[in-house]
This record gives structure tokens, sequence and C-alpha cells, in this order.
């Protein structure tokens, strides 16, 4: 039996190839330490061996096709199934073997509770990651088991089930694989002869026999372009190589698109008048109009004359009075009064059309300028309300050839201005 030193001090070092790696997996076995210190390997008062142990592992491990039931190829084809840290270590698999029995060789068998006094010589507890294997401390309980052990009968496997996704593909670091494992859950651990760190499929780990040396067993071969560059490769390296360089290809463009839109970003903005920005000088600028605006704004509401306001007020409430008096019922509640003013035109339409077409230059009411309507509008409130639809219309006649519209006041008069920017109506001042 070998001594291992550690930390200065040396123990009873039983070497054990983590989960049963072979010689023909890495060319010579990965020995790991089952017990490092003497005090880490004990007897009870019972006889029984305690031990904690390293019995599974991550990564890819080297399968024969008829292990796997795959019936459709070579039985002695190497098919690489890799065991993800995700799926070795999650919650679920560590748990499932907590408490699972101990196994001199796998049986040819699931252990369960019909054929564990057959199967069983010890059991395992207390399941956990270190690192980047599964440990659990172990309790052998049959002598004949012992004694094997401390004669050199070295090594574990972990017996399982699992599922397969049997899509190919890369691993973290850049291995090919053939099918990755997933869902594992434990059902035994066997100390073994030869024993290799590798999924099951309902089936125990034993060491199989393939043609020497591993690895060069014969595989299909294809051959593909790279970048210009053409390489032979095996079918799952090829079909790696070109997912990749798909994904490559895909993330190129993406790059240059992003590029392109910085371009843009970055480029001078030209202006009507010809001038070049750039989005900050663009910026600046728009901060500096915002102050001008700002500050005028704040000039006018200081320069606001209240009898002005009372003034466009009182204007703005006599329009709302004629609008309903000349359209019972028009409804005014949010509406704009250039909308107002051309909805009672164009209800009072049929009755008025000869005016109201001059005053239109015969274009639709819909469609005429807002000076147009409101002149319309204007002449419209300035008739008296009378009885008669044939009094009315002479009243209206009238009311057109009195009104005078003074647009050329508003524009010289600021205080007209303002009454007219604030009603958005054209009020005129008739004659007497």
């Amino acid at each position: 039996m070998e001594r291992s030193p550690r930390d200065g001090a040396s123990g009873t070092g039983l070497q054990l190839p983590l989960c049963g790696d072979s010689e023909r997996d890495a060319g010579r076995p990965l020995m790991i330490t089952l017990d490092v210190q003497l005090t880490q390997r004990r007897k009870t008062p019972e006889g029984y061996l305690i031990v904690p142990a390293r019995f599974a592992r991550t990564g890819i491990q080297h399968y024969a096709a008829h292990e796997l039931g795959v019936s459709d190829a070579d039985p002695q084809r190497v098919i690489r199934v890799y065991r993800p840290p995700e799926e070795v270590f999650a919650a679920e698999a560590i748990a499932s073997f907590d408490g699972r029995p101990i196994t001199d060789e796998h049986p040819d068998e699931e252990v369960t509770a019909e054929n564990w006094r057959a199967h069983a010589v010890g059991f395992a507890r207390n399941p956990r990651r270190e690192g980047e294997y599964l440990v659990a401390d172990l309790t052998i309980t049959d002598e004949a088991t012992i004694e094997k052990i401390e004669a050199g009968k070295q090594e574990l496997s972990g017996g399982y089930s699992a599922e397969y996704d049997w899509t190919p593909g890369l691993t973290a670091e850049g291995e090919p694989y053939d099918v990755k494992q997933i869902r594992i859950r434990g059902n035994h651990i066997a100390t073994v002869a030869a024993g290799r760190a590798g999924p099951q499929c309902r089936v125990a780990d034993r060491d199989i026999a393939l043609p020497p040396p591993f690895g060069e067993h014969p595989m299909t071969k294809r051959r593909i372009s790279v970048d210009g560059i053409s390489l032979e490769l095996e079918e799952t390296e090829a079909s790696a190589v070109e997912h990749l360089a798909a994904k490559l290809k895909t993330a190129t463009e993406k790059v240059d698109a992003l590029e392109e839109d910085l371009h843009a970003a970055q480029a001078p903005i030209k202006l009507d008048s010809g001038q070049a920005l750039t989005k900050e000088q663009l910026v600046a600028n728009i901060a500096d109009l915002s102050k001008q605006l700002a500050a005028l704004e704040a000039a006018r509401a200081a320069d606001e004359d209240p009898q002005q306001r009372d003034q466009a007020i009182e204007a703005m409430s006599r329009q709302m009075g004629d609008a309903r008096r000349l359209v019972p019922g028009l409804v005014t509640d949010g509406k704009p009064c250039s909308a107002i003013r051309r909805e009672v035109v164009s209800r009072l339409h049929p009755t008025y059309s000869a005016m109201i077409d001059t005053l239109l230059h015969g274009v639709r009411v819909a469609d005429a300028a807002q000076t147009a309507v409101d002149l319309a509008f204007n002449v419209l409130a300035s008739a008296p309300v009378t009885a008669s639809a044939g009094l009315a219309a002479e009243a209206v006649n009238e009311a057109l050839r009195r009104q005078i519209v003074k647009t050329s006041d508003a524009d010289l008069d600021p205080r007209a201005a303002y009454i007219q920017q604030l009603t958005h109506a054209t009020y005129s001042t008739s004659a007497p």
C-alpha cells in the first residue's frame, strides 16, 4: 500500500482513480487519495472501515457505442460523454447519493430494497462538492470487502441513472463531445478493480475492452472550409467548428452594425443653412435657445396688462354666447375657438349658403381658410335675432354690408394683436 505525504506528515494513502478513470482514458491512472492522513481513515470498535472518498467528477469520459445502447453504429465506436458541472453538482444529483449502498463491483441490476442484502457492503453519507469532485463519507461494513481494500482494491465508481442530450458541442474549455449527460440520480457506489469517471444509463461502470491505443478508433471524417482554410475533421469536430463559425459570423455582423450606428451618431449634423454642427454643439445651441425662450416668456408675463386679459376673456365669453345663440344646443366644452366658429358656419350654411359661399370664395367650409371662416362667423353673429328666416337673411345681408374687418389695425396695434392671439377670434368694429 502506498504512502502519500501531505503537510509534512506521512499517512496511509489508499489511492483511488477518481470515479474509475482508467489507464485507457488518460494514458496513465488518474489517481486520487482516498485518505491522505492516517486519522482520516479509521475503524470502529465493530471493525467497520470509515473513509472520506472522492467518487465522481465532471468532464468528458469515453464509452463504446454498445454501452450506451447505440445500435446504428459500430459497437466499438468511441462516444465522448460530457458531464457538465451544473448537472454533476445539481442539488438533486448530490442528494441522490446520500444513504446509497456501497457494493463490491457493480451488480448486474439496480440496487433496491429487494436485493439490497445480496449486494450492499456498506453505505455512503454526506455527499458534497469539493472543488471539481463529488465526495462522500463511506462506511464499509463487510469484512471481506474491507480486506480487499486493504489488499489494494483501490478504485471507486458510481452507479446511477441519467438522461442523454445527443446534441454534439464543445465544453467551456473547447473540448468536443458527442453527447451530454443530464438529470443524474445516484443508485450505488462500487469498489472496482478498474473504474472510470463516467455516466451510467442504468448500466454498471465497468472497464471495457476497447482496441488500443484508446482514441484511435476509426471515425467518419469530412472536409470543411473555415475562413478560406480547408480542414478535414471528424464529424463531431466539424459540426462543432461550423457551429462556432456561424456564431462568430453573427457576432461580427452585429459588431459591424453597432460601429456604423456609432459612426452615424458621431457624424456632424447639417442644418438648412448648410452649417455643420456636432451633436454636442447642437445640444448646446438648443439649450441656449431654451434659455432665451424662457426669458421671453418671463418678460411677457411681466408685461401682461390686466385690462388686456379681461378684454380677452370678455371677447371669448361673448364668442361662446354668439355660438350658442346661433346654434342652440351646440356643445363647446373642450373645443378650441377656431373649431367652434367653423362648426357654427358649417351648421348655418344650408340657411345662408349664398352669403357664406361668397365669403368663402366658393370653398367648402371644411377646407376654407380660417380667416374666411372667422369673417363669416362675425357676419352671422352681427345679425340680430329675428322670428322669420327671411328677416334673418335680410339681417345677415345688412350685417355683411356693415362689417368692417380691420386686420391691418390688429397688425399695427400690439394690444389688439394680443387679444386676437388669446381668443383666436376676429371681431370687427361695425360702422353705425
